[in-house]
């Protein structure tokens, strides 16, 4: 709740301090006392806009602060782990931008909506409050039509929202379609050149050396020819042969020149198998013209294939691995393609029968909503006026994360007259009355903890000031939900009979100038004030009868 509500230099107020309860807190004062200063202070802290015609003449700036606990979870960032308080405040130069502050950091001011705007609602004449914006009309029915229905929209806004992500799916893959279908020509391609050139790196490492004997062909042929002929039997080999029979003359049996002469032998027989061998090596080195060229066209394709596809063979044909891979993937491509489409389609068929759940949720709800406020504006003295909750599909059949539905609250406050927007239908006063039956009917599912009305008896009186009053109390006390704030600005002593905290705001002069100031009624004063608002003398005893009967009467009819 608001604990302390502080104003310096705003309107008429000169500086201010009112400490709020629990429960119904009323505002009372006489016109242009600075009463509605309090609810211009309150709609500052949420983030309405600033105005500098707003501070008081002389000073150099307004300021309204408030201080908050327990804190809304929404300013759990603007908070150290040990802070139970939270203190939030807006200063408006005569002359310059306003500036906020939100636990004593400087903050945006869209910061105030987003830590208050749900905690508090001003209930505002001559305003476009909360209750009349579409998105929060459609949450308040949605959480007014209970459990069911809320099981409902989860499970519509888990199925829409993979839908969205399919869909997402879907719609990239087909914006990828000409993309992947450039790379799977390119990718068979480069598949094809590698796969023609029927690589194998064992039989082409040789292809360099192949490449060299062709191209030296004859030259290989007389180099061997010259070498056989000079190891055969007419050159080295027969100097060895003289050696060997020179050595077989002797008739002499020793080990050590029988030794030699097997050497000798030996080395006769490798020299005739190296002639030979070196005879058949020249005759293999023909010369081959088109086996040179077809070994040279062979090294020319291996480069370009290198120089494409990686530095070694084995990397080329690495390259191709993964490049079939890549095929295979994006070939089934298309098959995921057909999928996606497949699985959008049952998709949406369930959101969109989701949907028409949601929609009969919303119906159903709907009217009983509009049977409850209809009763309370009798009460609350609209016995003529008539509210609908009128629930439609979206132009052209649209679905979004909060269902295919617009749903709105429309008011007829007068027998003949057409339903019309709550913005449109009502003026101020009224307005803020049709505000507190939705308020009431909706008293268990609305989740603001601190309401605001301003001048909401404006043009009634009597039982229906009672009427007033008694919901006001109710709204307080929560119906079994957490116990709300409620604060009130009247002129009604019947109305402010039902406070459980009651404030005066008082105009007077200091120093030849207007000040307003407020106080707090003391629970045995609270009598002659509720007399004063009567007309009546605080001391006379007839006003003061008067006065102590309202309270009798509401309190019984709190009890009640």
């Amino acid at each position: 709740m608001i604990e302390e509500l502080h104003i310096r230099g705003l309107g008429v107020i000169e500086d201010a301090s009112l400490r709020l309860a629990p429960g119904l807190t009323v505002v009372t004062g006489e016109t242009g006392a600075g009463k509605t200063m309090l609810v211009t202070a309150l709609q500052l802290l949420i983030g309405a806009r600033a105005d500098s015609t707003l501070v008081r003449s002389g000073e150099p700036a307004a300021l309204a602060e408030a201080a908050v606990a327990p804190a809304p979870p929404e300013a759990a960032e603007w908070l150290n782990e040990e802070d139970d308080l939270l203190v939030v405040s807006r200063e408006i130069p005569a002359d310059g931008r306003s500036r906020a502050r939100i636990g004593g950091r400087l903050a945006p001011v869209s910061a105030l909506a987003e830590v208050l705007g749900t905690y508090v609602e001003v209930h505002a004449q001559h305003e476009h409050v909360r209750l009349a914006r579409p998105a929060v009309q459609r949450d308040l029915l949605d959480r007014y039509a209970g459990a069911p229905h809320e099981r409902t929209l989860r499970r519509y806004r888990e199925v829409f929202a993979r839908l969205q992500q399919l869909q997402t799916a879907r719609d990239s893959h087909e914006q990828d379609a000409r993309e992947r279908a450039r790379e799977l020509d390119r990718l068979r391609a480069e598949v094809g050149e590698i796969e023609a050139a029927e690589l194998d790196p064992d039989r082409d490492a040789g292809l360099e050396r192949d490449l060299e004997v062709l191209a030296n062909a004859e030259e290989l042929q007389r180099a061997s020819w010259e070498a056989a002929s000079a190891l055969g039997s007419e050159g080295a080999g027969d100097p060895v042969g003289v050696a060997i029979a020179a050595l077989r003359r002797p008739d002499v049996e020793d080990p050590e020149l029988e030794e030699l002469r097997s050497r000798l032998t030996a080395i006769a027989a490798e020299l005739a198998e190296l002639a030979a061998d070196v005879r058949a090596y020249g005759e293999g080195a023909e010369a081959d013209p088109q086996r040179l060229e077809s070994v040279q066209q062979r090294r020319h394709l291996l480069s370009q294939l290198t120089r494409k596809y990686g530095a070694e063979l084995v990397d080329v044909l690495a390259y191709a691995d993964d490049a079939r891979a890549r095929i295979t993937e994006l070939t089934s491509a298309d098959a995921d393609a057909a999928d996606l489409e497949e699985r959008c389609a049952r998709t949406e068929e369930e959101v969109r029968g989701l949907a028409q759940d949601v929609r009969r949720g919303r119906r159903a709800a709907a009217e009983q909503l509009a049977a409850d406020v209809d009763q309370h504006l009798v009460d609350l003295g609209m016995p003529h006026a008539t509210l609908t909750v009128a629930v439609e599909p979206q132009p052209g059949g649209g679905l979004a994360a909060h269902g295919g539905d617009e749903v709105t609250f429309l008011l007829a406050p007068n027998p003949g007259e057409p339903p019309r927007r709550l913005a449109d239908a009502v003026s101020g006063g009224e307005r803020s009355r049709v505000a507190l039956a939705i308020e009431v009917a909706l008293a268990d599912v609305d989740g603001a903890r601190v309401l605001v009305f301003d001048e909401v008896d404006a043009g009634i009186g009597g039982a229906t000031a009672m009427a007033v009053g008694e919901k006001l109390a109710r709204l307080a006390a929560g119906q079994g939900a957490p116990r709300r704030q409620v604060l009130c600005v009247t002129h009604l002593a019947q109305l402010a009979a039902f406070a459980d905290v009651h404030h005066v705001v008082e105009k007077g002069l200091a120093g030849g100038r207007t000040v307003t100031t407020s106080r707090r009624v003391a629970d045995d004063d609270r009598v002659a004030e509720l007399s004063r608002m009567l007309g009546g003398d605080a001391t006379a005893e007839a006003g003061r009868e008067h006065a102590r009967e309202l309270l009798d009467r509401a309190q019984r009819r709190r009890a009640g």
